[in-house]
């Protein structure tokens, strides 16, 4: 029997997300997170009342309990099931690593349109291409 896996919800429209979540995924060796496109995650929004916009924001990791962690503390949390990001997925439990990943996450996130530019993002769905 194959246990639950937990869901990242992740922007497909995003170029930097796309990248990382093809970084990701050889990482996982054991198949623990389900990678679901924004586009495509429709009823889990609704499901754990989620609004569109906070999911547009940052990603969002669901755990086989059906608890939701957004951004870093997401990052936290499925880090742990995959060996490579255990270390750094550890740190984070330090009280001002946590504090300081967040920052960082932010940033990050309010800037990837810019970031998926200097990846050259050639998708039409990337939010580079995007009408904001």
């Amino acid at each position: 029997m194959r246990t639950p896996r937990g869901k990242l919800i992740f922007d497909d429209r995003c170029g930097l997300c796309q990248k990382a979540t093809q970084l990701l995924l050889p990482l996982d060796w054991f198949g623990t997170i389900e990678l679901i496109p924004l586009s495509r995650a429709t009823e889990l929004t609704k499901r754990y009342s989620i609004p569109i916009q906070a999911m547009e924001a940052a990603i969002h990791y669901i755990s086989p309990l059906g608890q939701v962690a957004v951004g870093a503390e997401a990052f936290r949390v499925f880090g742990k099931k995959i060996p490579l990001l255990l270390p750094f997925a550890l740190v984070l439990h330090l009280p001002f690593a946590l504090r300081l990943a967040k920052c960082v996450y932010a940033k990050v996130a309010t800037r990837r349109h810019v970031l998926s530019r200097l990846l050259r993002c050639e998708s039409s769905q990337c939010s580079t291409h995007r009408n904001n």
